[in-house]
């Protein structure tokens, strides 16, 4: 008896002294996993707050400032959106479609009447441009229906004869309000002896002008004219010169390099039509380069491109292919129209026949883009160019380029 209770007494003391060892081991542990937690901040119980920290941690997130508009007088003004007429209207403004009103023929056929009245409240005169479609059925129509859509597309530009109004709702015909440009057309003032003709530096503005709308159809509207022509350049009241007629147009991503032809079927005027685009039926931007090469070669001699002699005497040949080889072999002595005398810069004509040489190239390829084209003009012809701003022969050509176009 003495023994088991020795015994019992033995294993009593071993278990205090285990449950003894785990409560110190389980204390020791709780101690390390307090030294380990991060201790709370102390903060006095009157600490002076910081407003402006404060106020910098509430607020949200800054929004980057944007800059302030421009003063509304040096903004861009919009350029009013083009008014749709009545039929009624339209015969208002034509007279009826009197005949003794027409001032021209559009490249469609269409007749161009000068306004009796003004299309515009207290507006200058516009010019007409009927189409009708009866005879020419969706042809016709879908033709007026293209114009319109590119005209209004691409807006106004000081280069470009804009588009006031128009009409459309009309079984028989539509109509096309357009700016009246009083100068009358380049190939006017160039090849009719009954207008004075144009002096060196008033063509050397014109082209540039020409060039000017090019550039802006081609780069910024992605838009081939199909149709320049001395035709479809009118000269304004100040001789400022507008490209013209849409009709002919095609738009769509053109590159440097030829693409098919989309919408019109773009064919140019007889001497200015790409031979490239006749022989294959592919129309590009270059197509419109050459067209405007045949038309630095009519301004330099003052020949047509197509339908009559050169000043030589010599007929039956587009002016293009009459007057390269000899701009190759000799330059332009005894090609500058002689209606200009002395009265031109020889240097600029010689370069201006080779920028013509380079536009009219076989292989559209390697014909310059209008953007260098227009560079060249501006460049080569800075003193004319300038001459006709009043004659200061001081301005950088990149101020020419951006006060001219």
């Amino acid at each position: 008896m003495d023994v088991a209770m020795a015994l019992a007494t033995v294993f009593f003391c071993l278990l205090l002294l285990a449950s003894a060892a785990i409560s110190l081991l389980l204390l020791r542990l709780c101690l390390a996993a307090l030294r380990r937690a991060p201790a709370p901040a102390a903060r006095a119980p009157y600490a002076a707050v910081d407003p402006e920290a404060a106020a910098r941690a509430a607020a949200p997130p800054a929004v980057p400032q944007q800059e302030p508009p421009l003063p509304a007088a040096w903004a861009k003004p919009k350029a009013p959106e083009p008014r749709r007429l009545a039929w009624r209207e339209v015969e208002a403004l034509t007279g009826g479609f009197d005949e003794a009103a027409v001032v021209g023929r559009g490249g469609s056929g269409g007749a161009v009447y000068l306004s009796r009245i003004p299309v515009l409240a207290g507006g200058p005169p516009a010019a007409v441009k009927v189409h009708r479609w009866c005879g020419g059925g969706e042809r016709r129509l879908g033709a007026f229906r293209r114009e319109l859509d590119l005209l209004r597309r691409v807006g106004r530009h000081p280069r470009l004869v804009a588009l006031l109004a128009y009409s459309d709702d009309h079984e028989e015909g539509g109509a096309l309000v357009l700016e009246y440009m009083p100068g009358g057309t380049l190939a006017d003032r160039l090849h009719h002896a009954a207008t004075p003709p144009l002096t060196w530096r008033h063509r050397m503005r014109v082209l540039h002008d020409v060039a000017a709308a090019l550039e802006h159809l081609h780069d910024a509207v992605s838009i081939v004219h199909g149709d320049v022509s001395a035709s479809n350049v009118l000269l304004d009241g100040g001789g400022r010169a507008r490209l013209c007629d849409l009709g002919s147009a095609c738009e769509g991503t053109f590159s440097a390099a030829v693409a098919p032809a989309r919408g019109a079927a773009a064919v140019g005027s007889p001497g200015y039509a790409d031979p490239f685009f006749l022989r294959t039926g592919i129309v590009s931007k270059k197509s419109d380069v050459y067209g405007f090469g045949v038309l630095l070669l009519e301004a330099l001699t003052g020949s047509p491109a197509a339908g009559a002699p050169g000043p030589d005497g010599v007929g039956g040949q587009y002016l293009a292919a009459r007057v390269l080889p000899r701009v190759r072999a000799a330059g332009v002595a005894g090609l500058v129209d002689g209606r200009l005398g002395d009265g031109y810069d020889a240097v600029e004509a010689g370069d201006v026949a080779r920028i013509a040489v380079e536009c009219v190239a076989p292989q559209p390829g390697l014909r310059p883009t209008m953007a260098q084209v227009r560079a060249a003009v501006a460049e080569k012809a800075a003193r004319s160019i300038a001459g006709t701003d009043g004659g200061d022969g001081d301005l950088k050509l990149l101020d020419l380029f951006r006060m001219t176009s």
